[in-house]
C-alpha cells in the first residue's frame, strides 16, 4: 500500500512538472521574426485617462520593431476589461486584443480563475518581484506607478512644497491644490482609504473644506501643475527626473504611505496575435525597457532612475493595493461615502478634457 501511495505521489507530481510554464528563452530578435511571420500585428488596450499615456513606451517599442504594425487604445481600465468581457462573448472573437494592460487589477484574478488567459512566461521571469506576477503565468507586471506629491517649483518653493496629509490643509495653498475626485478612479480612491485610516474621517472632511479643484481622470492634475495653473497635487503622478525645461517636481511623502502598482499585462486566451503578444511582454521585461522607465521598475536587478531606491524601501506598497482591489464590497461601499463627502463628479470625462483649458 505504502508503495502504491509513493508511485501516486510521483506520478502527480510528474503531471504537475509536465503541465508547468516554462520561462521563455528565445532572444528578441527570435521573437521578433516570430511576430512577423504570423502577421506582423499587434493589438493592445492600456488602462489610462489620457490618449498619449501610452506613447512613451509603445514608441520606443515601435521604434525597435518596425516591422510590427501596433494598434492601441488607452481608456480606463473598467471600460477595457468589460470590452473584452464583450469581446470574448463574441461568437468570432474578433474583437478580443493580443495584451490587456489595466490597472483593474481584480479582474485579473476573476481572468484567470476563469481559464481565459494564457498562460505565459516571458524572459527575465524570475528576476521580477514575486508578488507581482502570477505564479503560473497568467499575468504579469511591467512597470511601476507612484501616485504622490507633484508641485510647481515656479509657484511653491521646494521647501514649502506639501509633503505628508497635513500639509495639504496649510491656508497658504488655498486655490492652488488641485485633485482627482476620489470616487472615480480606484488608486485615488485607495489614496484617500489609507488617509482616512491614518487621519479620520475628520481630516478628508478638513480636506474638502479647503477647496480644492476637483477633476475627474489623473492626467489632468499633472498638466494643470505643469501648465503653471496649480501649484500641487497628490493624486497624479510625474517622472523621478525631471524633464528638461519644466518646473514640475516630484517628491515623496517624509512620512505618510503613498501609492505605488505595477502595471499589469496579459495575454487573452483568445488573441489573435499571441507570437506579437510575447515579444512584447518580453521586451517590456527587457532591460533595454526598465532602464528606461521614468519611476519604479518591475525587475529586482535593475536600479531606479535618480538614484532613488527600489520601492521595497519607501512606504509604499503594490501588493496592499492589489489586496484593497479585492475587496469589492469595501471598495464600493467607501466609494459611495467619498462621493457623499465631496460630491457627485462633474465636468467631461478624462478622455473628453480640453488640456488645453484650465479646469
Amino acid at each position: 500500500m505504502k508503495h502504491v501511495l509513493m508511485s501516486a505521489v510521483a506520478g502527480l507530481l510528474f503531471a504537475s512538472s509536465a503541465l508547468a510554464t516554462e520561462i521563455e528563452t528565445k532572444s528578441l530578435d527570435e521573437l521578433y521574426a516570430n511576430a512577423v511571420a504570423q502577421g506582423g500585428e499587434l493589438v493592445i488596450r492600456a488602462g489610462g485617462d489620457k490618449d498619449d499615456q501610452a506613447d512613451y513606451y509603445l514608441n520606443m517599442f515601435k521604434e525597435r520593431f518596425p516591422k510590427i504594425k501596433v494598434t492601441h487604445s488607452v481608456d480606463l481600465s473598467f471600460y477595457h476589461a468589460s470590452r473584452y468581457d464583450n469581446a470574448r462573448n463574441d461568437a468570432d472573437k474578433s474583437e478580443v486584443p493580443d495584451i490587456i494592460q489595466l490597472q483593474t487589477l481584480h479582474d485579473y484574478d476573476y481572468y484567470a480563475e476563469h481559464g481565459l488567459l494564457e498562460r505565459y512566461k516571458p524572459k527575465n521571469w524570475e528576476k521580477v518581484y514575486p508578488d507581482y506576477k502570477d505564479p503560473h503565468g497568467r499575468w504579469i507586471g511591467l512597470f511601476g506607478v507612484a501616485f504622490t506629491n507633484v508641485f510647481n517649483s515656479g509657484l511653491i518653493n521646494e521647501d514649502d512644497a506639501p509633503r505628508d496629509a497635513l500639509d495639504y490643509l496649510d491656508p497658504a495653498l488655498k486655490g492652488k491644490v488641485i485633485l482627482t475626485y476620489p470616487h472615480t478612479d480606484d488608486a485615488v480612491l485607495y489614496q484617500f482609504w489609507n488617509l482616512k485610516e491614518k487621519y479620520g474621517w475628520d481630516y478628508l472632511e478638513k480636506l474638502v473644506a479647503t477647496e480644492p479643484t476637483w477633476v475627474r481622470g489623473t492626467s489632468m492634475p499633472y498638466v494643470a501643475i505643469d501648465n503653471g495653473w496649480y501649484g500641487a497635487s497628490f493624486t497624479t503622478s510625474w517622472a523621478f527626473v525631471p524633464f528638461e525645461g519644466s518646473d514640475t517636481r516630484l517628491v515623496l511623502p517624509e512620512e505618510d504611505y503613498f501609492l505605488t502598482w505595477f502595471q499589469t499585462a496579459a495575454i487573452p486566451t483568445d488573441a489573435k496575435n499571441k507570437a506579437a503578444a510575447k515579444l512584447y511582454l518580453n521586451w517590456m521585461l527587457s532591460e533595454e525597457f526598465q532602464g528606461e522607465w521614468l519611476q519604479f521598475p518591475v525587475r529586482m536587478d535593475v536600479e531606479s532612475p535618480d538614484g532613488y531606491k527600489s520601492h521595497l524601501h519607501y512606504n509604499t506598497s503594490p501588493a496592499d493595493f492589489h489586496r484593497f482591489m479585492l475587496k469589492r464590497d469595501q471598495v464600493e461601499r467607501f466609494r459611495l461615502q467619498i462621493e457623499q463627502l465631496v460630491g457627485p463628479a462633474e465636468g467631461p470625462a478624462p478622455l473628453e478634457l480640453d488640456y488645453s483649458v484650465k479646469p
